[in-house]
């Protein structure tokens, strides 16, 4: 009788809240439910991994576990336990597929697509998976974070080279490489970027004099004071400079060979009526043979920077 009685508009409400809780509990139980089988699914190959690795230690292959046969290894002279993909816990993928994909990344030069067209080509024979282009993006920023935040060695005879970035919009970089005296004897004094260390990464909206010495004395905490400073001649760099070296006088500020020498070549030929004839010729050459069957005789670009 009180059914009856009842506004339809309090059963609608009730029935809408019965509902709500309802899927509430329905999508809690479906998170558990996928959790655990998350879970069951990494034990079992965790289980199935160490026993490989076991069985493997014992001298006797995983097929032997079953069979009692000893051939615990197979014509490679390697045990199916060492080439079993390595899993990483909360990852999708195995290290072997991250080590593959940064590698054809940083070292080929593919780009973040590229690495997955690659291995979705060799993916009958190798099979890694293939990791969309973010992924791959993801890892090797992860990879370059890991290797920024490791501490560097505590050296006497630092190398330090500062520059800043082509600013885009608002923000600027200033990049600080690092190599050790003895290691740029080794290399003949013509160091690659594989010889280099990135000591610091600063993005700021404003460089000044004050913040370059900051960054210097933030660096040289970690690493050891250098002995040296290599940097083109901006105007915040060298205030910066010139503030870090009052507290270490020992250390010795140098002028970017590249920079001093295209600045010498354009105080020389600035005002030199012939060599900006050429300039201007070459400028002219660019634009009519750009998309012509003579493209490969172009002048290089000229950087207006």
């Amino acid at each position: 009788m009180n059914d009856l009685n009842t506004p339809v508009s309090r059963l609608l409400r009730l029935a809408r809240r019965a509902r709500e809780r309802w899927k509430e509990k329905a999508l809690e139980r479906q998170q558990r439910l996928r959790s655990a089988q998350v879970r069951i699914r990494d034990l079992e190959r965790s289980r199935a991994y160490w026993k490989d690795r076991a069985l493997s230690a014992e001298g006797r292959s995983p097929a032997d576990g079953a069979s009692g046969e000893d051939t615990d290894e197979d014509a490679d002279g390697e045990s199916p336990a060492a080439r079993m993909p390595r899993r990483i816990a909360n990852h999708r993928y195995t290290l072997e597929a991250m080590q593959t994909s940064m590698a054809l990344y940083l070292h080929i030069g593919l780009g973040c697509r590229g690495v997955g067209q690659v291995l979705r080509l060799f993916s009958q024979s190798v099979p890694l998976g293939v990791p969309a282009a973010t992924t791959v993006l993801n890892w090797c920023c992860r990879l370059g974070l890991g290797v920024l935040k490791r501490p560097p060695p505590r050296r006497d005879d630092w190398i330090f080279v500062l520059d800043h970035t082509v600013a885009l919009g608002a923000l600027k970089c200033l990049v600080v490489l690092g190599i050790p005296a003895a290691r740029l004897a080794e290399t003949g004094y013509s160091p690659c970027h594989g010889d280099m260390t990135v000591l610091a990464v600063e993005v700021m909206v404003n460089s000044n004099g004050v913040r370059v010495a900051a960054v210097l004395e933030q660096v040289s905490a970690r690493t050891g004071p250098p002995v040296q400073i290599v940097a083109d001649h901006g105007s915040d760099l060298r205030k910066g400079i010139a503030l870090y070296r009052e507290q270490a006088p020992d250390c010795v500020e140098t002028y970017d060979i590249s920079h001093a020498v295209a600045t010498q070549l354009k105080a020389h030929w600035g005002d030199h009526a012939p060599w900006q004839a050429f300039l201007q010729q070459a400028s002219s050459a660019l634009s009519r043979c750009q998309q012509t069957d003579v493209a490969f005789l172009l002048p290089p670009c000229q950087r207006t920077k």
